[in-house]
């Protein structure tokens, strides 16, 4: 009896230790409490959208809907290693760009490092499981929380201000005659992810 009984006890606490292995993302990538989260997500928005946007939150799984959209608008806190950042889609980039996110999310919190993540968002548009958008739109980013973290202090770095990507599939910095030294610039239009079927046209906000 006192054999079984120790014998549960190591199996409970293997569960225990494996769900806790499960609640939690993979190292460096913020983790966020689901309010915040939800909160920093729908501030990507301007306000007037915000009430009707659906929401994503972040998962070991990768992202789940927690609000469905009821104005064609989804938003999410998109992570890479100690980054966050809000970004709303209208309804033809939830349909396309969005599917993107989603899936590189769920690749990345299995653990798969970045540049292979990429290649392999690469292949899966090559082969068609994904699209780029089939006509103009916009996603916003409106939020200040477009941020990298630093892992010691906590302090965050403003990577980007408040901007909105208008979707310009495989469009190139070149092909609107946009030199390297303005590329990221807020006071220049410039092409993000320049070349790849998600690249976007980003012009910096005054929000």
């Amino acid at each position: 009896m006192i054999h079984h009984t120790l014998r549960l006890a190591a199996i409970l606490t293997l569960l225990s230790a494996a769900s806790a292995m499960a609640s939690t993302l993979p190292e460096g990538i913020p983790q966020l409490d689901r309010n915040r989260e939800i909160t920093m997500a729908l501030s990507a928005a301007p306000p007037e959208l915000r009430v009707d946007a659906g929401v994503y939150v972040l998962e070991p799984s990768g992202f789940v809907l927690v609000r469905a959209s009821r104005n064609g608008f989804n938003c999410l806190v998109e992570r890479d290693i100690h980054v966050t950042a809000p970004v709303c889609y209208d309804a033809e980039g939830s349909r396309t760009t969005l599917q993107a996110s989603l899936e590189r999310a769920r690749i990345m919190v299995s653990g798969v490092d970045g540049p292979s993540v990429d290649r392999m968002i690469d292949a899966e548009y090559s082969a068609g499981r994904l699209r780029p958008p089939a006509k103009p739109g916009i996603a916003y980013m409106l939020s200040h929380d477009f941020v990298q973290l630093d892992p010691k202090t906590g302090e965050a770095k403003t990577l980007y201000p408040p901007h909105v990507m208008v979707y310009a599939p495989y469009l190139r910095n070149e092909d609107i005659g946009v030199s390297k030294q303005f590329v990221r610039s807020t006071t220049h239009v410039w092409v993000e992810a320049a070349g790849k079927p998600d690249a976007c046209l980003v012009f910096a906000s005054a929000h």
